[in-house]
């Protein structure tokens, strides 16, 4: 069996032309890359290199080696990245959302089946998530419609409703149920990204000034000590303790209530299947 060594520097010597200008790429003597390419000879049982004057020349079937060493390099290469990445997968899952709080929710879904994997997030436009699948950025992806595409499963998985959150001093404390014309046309403080919530509130209350924070700490100062109305869903009144201590009020409005979805790569599907399970029960 011809050792991998021996086809790189065959390589290096096609490449560069001299064995003097292979050694020193290779980081080798002169004299050592000789008794290589001899070796190589000895091993494939064929001469590979005319000899002039001190000098070696690759001939007509040392070309042919050359080019062949170059593909099994090229697939030796092939075969550990295809293998790392493979490793990395089964250690690491990838989540994009166009929401933050399904995002809360889905991962520590994904925590608790693949409890030995690390996860990380991302918010992105939806055109962009289903690039980022398509690419396998992320492993999974929450959107607000379904997407169809052969090589992409899609499972329908909760729905999310947005309310107003105010202190119980706010006028509108009283109400079971409130609109966006309602409200619009006021201060609201908000996080700065909620992903697709900022499409609808900006479209829903057009005339409502938005103070947004980076930081839910920030949000948090901010409503505590002041009675600017905020935003709560379904979703964070359950997650976030702090959105429990004020009065909050659902919009009735049907663009206040948006059902996501996940979607995968199918061919990932074995590997998610724990996950898709225990989603699909919910």
């Amino acid at each position: 069996m011809i050792e991998i060594y021996l086809l790189e520097q065959l390589a290096a010597f096609q490449k560069y032309g001299t064995l003097s200008s292979a050694a020193e790429h290779l980081h080798l003597t002169q004299p050592s890359l000789t008794r290589s390419m001899k070796k190589l000879e000895e091993q494939i049982g064929v001469p590979l290199f005319d000899r002039e004057r001190g000098r070696l020349h690759l001939n007509e079937t040392g070309l042919l080696a050359a080019l062949y060493a170059k593909e099994i390099l090229q697939k030796e290469e092939d075969m550990v990245s295809s293998l790392q990445q493979s490793a990395k997968n089964l250690r690491h899952i990838s989540i994009g959302s166009c929401a933050p709080g399904p995002l809360m929710v889905l991962k520590k879904e994904v925590s608790y089946v693949f409890h030995d994997a690390s996860v990380c997030t991302e918010m992105q436009k939806e055109e962009l998530l289903k690039e980022h699948l398509k690419k396998e950025a992320d492993q999974l992806i929450i959107l607000s419609k379904p997407i169809e595409d052969e090589k992409i499963g899609c499972l329908q998985w909760l729905h999310e409703r947005l309310y107003l959150s105010v202190s119980p001093l706010h006028p509108a404390s009283s109400y079971s149920s409130i609109t966006f014309q309602q409200m619009d046309g006021q201060n609201f403080v908000m996080l700065a990204d909620v992903g697709i919530w900022n499409e609808v509130a900006a479209r829903m209350m057009p005339h409502a000034h938005f103070l947004k924070q980076e930081s839910l700490e920030d949000i948090n100062t901010i409503i505590h000590s002041s009675e600017l109305p905020s935003f709560a869903s379904s979703i964070t009144i359950h997650e976030i303790p702090s959105r429990r201590e004020r009065i909050n009020i659902p919009f009735t409005d049907p663009e206040a209530d948006i059902v996501f979805y996940i979607a995968y790569l199918k061919k990932n599907a074995e590997k998610l299947s724990a996950l898709l399970s225990t989603l699909n029960q919910k």
